[in-house]
């Protein structure tokens, strides 16, 4: 072999150590699309109000700010794309609980500090049966349950005659207790103002988050509570009160504590939502699919029983019908298909099924590369030429045809990925890393190895 030729044979076996290196063990590294891996398929519908009617502005900063939550929310290769005018999609693989998520990314995360005027009186706990010792007692009990029940529901319409007159005032449920409402002033301290928020128990051992606000909110927030010292300062999200704590004293330096009924998880998207901002927009969940890991899991089986079928039927017919040139074939097509997974993981890219058929493209378009190298070489060595003589010139002549073939189709790939969306754009992303590979292992892999044949071959005919 000449000195050229031993350094492209170092190259390439480098670039498959190093491709080994990166990708194995693929399981874990790779991700896995919606339809491979299972998760939540969520479609939002913005809704048009007179006070917030919805503009592509607006739509923008739902994106925006869902993908904000979306992220903090630790979720691998989110989907998150516009559908129309009104609608967004989000496809998220791998999460575990979809109706976690689902309130994670419907929830406005309105947040807002309102002085309570007025508050129903709270109905107690419904009784049980098995704290009576009687029937005729648990009657009686549930009597007396349910006129205070309907004692603080007749509240609400006289809170909501009295918001009328009040500007800015609204009414409001607890949380936990829909038997208590709440008449509310107008918002004193709004999210917009916030800075940070963040999990952090109280000293009872109850799960809170902790928020401080910005210049002007911590001083709107000063003088809030300075005015309702031994008053109730209600808490709002999303128009439900979370807690209405009687303020002691007046709270300098913008920082306060939200507490309810929260457990880790629930704080924790709490503090995320606060964090990625209100939406600017109200939305209804049009759709809420999941997608089982074992629909996925059947998709990834039967796939790989699909790829090694026709790989090793592919595998077999270069054997025979090349012979030893169709190992160096086989060698090269199995050098694409670590390439192209290096690839997907390299760049952080995201199997799906079409993905799978981007891939069987590929092996496609590898093995076309080499046939139309091996007739070339046989048509050289039909000629008279040498076998190194022959294989030079057969790649020398097949090379543009090759690259021809392959850049038309890398330019389709492309195009598919800039404007495509969801698995469109992942089958782009992966025929175009399988093109590349493809050339790749046509050009170098195949002609290494095949000048190390030949070399090989023809040393050991001049021993015999």
């Amino acid at each position: 072999m000449l000195r050229k030729d031993r350094i492209r044979l170092w190259g390439v076996l480098a670039v498959i150590v190093v491709a080994l290196v990166w990708s194995w063990p693929i399981v874990g590294k790779l991700n896995l699309g919606l339809d491979l891996k299972g998760g939540a398929h969520i479609v939002l519908q913005a809704k048009d109000t007179p006070d917030n009617p919805i503009g592509n502005d607006g739509i923008d900063r739902l994106v925006a700010v869902l993908r904000n939550r979306v992220d903090q929310f630790g979720v691998a290769e989110p989907l998150i794309q516009k559908s129309g005018e009104d609608r967004v999609i989000v496809d998220l693989p791998g999460v575990q609980d979809p109706a976690a998520a689902l309130e994670l990314i419907g929830k406005t995360a309105l947040l807002e500090f309102r002085e309570v005027l007025d508050q129903s009186e709270s109905a107690p706990p419904a009784p049980q049966r098995a704290n009576y010792d009687s029937d005729e007692q648990f009657t009686r009990a549930q009597e007396r349950w349910k006129t205070a029940a309907e004692s603080s529901e007749n509240a609400l319409p006289r809170f909501e005659e009295r918001a009328k007159t009040v500007e800015g005032a609204i009414v409001s449920r607890g949380e936990g207790d829909r038997h208590v409402y709440y008449l509310l002033g107008r918002a004193l301290v709004t999210g917009k103002d916030l800075k940070k928020a963040g999990l952090n128990p109280d000293s009872l051992g109850r799960m809170g988050v902790s928020i401080s606000f910005n210049d002007e909110g911590a001083k709107a927030f000063e003088e809030a509570t300075g005015r309702l010292v031994g008053k109730q300062l209600a808490i709002v999200l999303d128009g439900v009160t979370i807690s209405a704590p009687v303020v002691q004293d007046r709270i300098a330096g913008g920082n306060a504590q939200i507490t309810g009924r929260f457990t880790t998880d629930e704080a924790t998207r709490l503090a995320i939502m606060l964090n990625a901002g209100a939406l600017p927009v109200e939305v209804d969940v049009a759709e809420n699919r999941s997608v089982g890991p074992s629909l996925g899991a059947d998709s990834v089986r039967q796939g790989l029983h699909a790829g090694l079928i026709g790989g090793g039927l592919v595998f077999v017919f270069m054997l025979i019908y090349y012979r030893f040139k169709g190992l160096a074939a086989d060698v090269a097509l199995a050098v694409t298909l670590l390439l192209v997974f290096t690839g997907l993981i390299a760049f952080h890219s995201t199997l799906t099924l079409p993905g799978i058929a981007g891939i069987i493209l590929t092996i496609g378009m590898a093995v076309d590369g080499n046939v139309l190298i091996y007739e070339r070489i046989q048509e050289e060595l039909r000629s008279g030429k040498t076998p190194l003589a022959a294989l030079d010139s057969g790649f020398r002549k097949a090379l543009v045809t090759i690259l021809d073939s392959n850049i038309t189709t890398l330019i389709a790939a492309l195009v598919l990925f800039y404007f495509g969306t969801g698995s469109v754009r992942g089958f782009g992303v992966t025929l175009s890393i399988g093109l590349v590979a493809s050339v790749f292992s046509n050009v170098v892999v195949t002609r290494a190895f095949l000048q190390l044949f030949v070399s090989t071959k023809k040393h050991a005919l001049k021993q015999n």
